[in-house]
C-alpha cells in the first residue's frame, strides 16, 4: 500500500469564499497552481476551485461572479492514510483531477492531483514540493 501522504501536494494557495473569480485569476497566475483551496470567512474549508472551472465561467451572464459560486457543495475528501488507489476511486468517482487531503479532525493538509498521480505512476518527482 502506498499512501496519499507520500505523493500528495503539501504546498496550498487559499482564497475566501467571497471573492470575486478575477481575484482567483490573479491568484492563479501569481502562485502558478491549477487548484485553489476555497474558504469561508470562518477559515471553513468549502472545497477546491480549478483553473478550468473558472475558464468555464468566463462566459457565463454575471461574470465575475464570486468563488463560492463555482466550488462543489460536497467536494470530495481522501485521508492522508488512504491507499492511492481508493484516492483513485474517489477521484474517478466524482469526476474530478483533484481532492482535499484532510486529516482525521478534518484540518486540510494537503492536496491530491491528477499529476500528482501520474508523476508518481511515471516513476519521476517534480521539482520542489510537486504543488500543483
Amino acid at each position: 500500500m502506498i499512501a496519499v501522504s507520500t505523493i500528495m501536494s503539501r504546498r496550498l494557495v487559499a482564497i475566501l469564499s467571497d471573492c470575486d473569480l478575477t481575484v482567483a485569476v490573479d491568484t492563479f497566475l501569481a502562485a502558478g497552481v491549477r487548484h485553489l483551496v476555497v474558504v469561508d470567512p470562518d477559515r471553513t474549508v468549502r472545497g477546491l476551485l480549478s483553473v478550468d472551472q473558472v475558464l468555464a465561467a468566463l462566459g457565463l451572464p454575471g461574470w465575475p461572479g464570486r468563488v463560492g459560486d463555482q466550488v462543489l457543495l460536497e467536494p470530495p475528501r481522501v485521508s492522508p492514510d488512504d491507499d492511492l488507489h481508493h484516492a483513485a476511486e474517489v477521484m474517478l468517482d466524482a469526476l474530478v483531477d483533484a481532492v482535499v487531503v484532510a486529516d482525521g479532525t478534518g484540518k486540510v493538509v494537503g492536496l491530491l492531483t491528477w499529476a500528482d498521480l501520474v508523476t508518481h505512476v511515471a516513476g519521476r518527482h517534480l521539482a520542489g514540493d510537486g504543488a500543483t
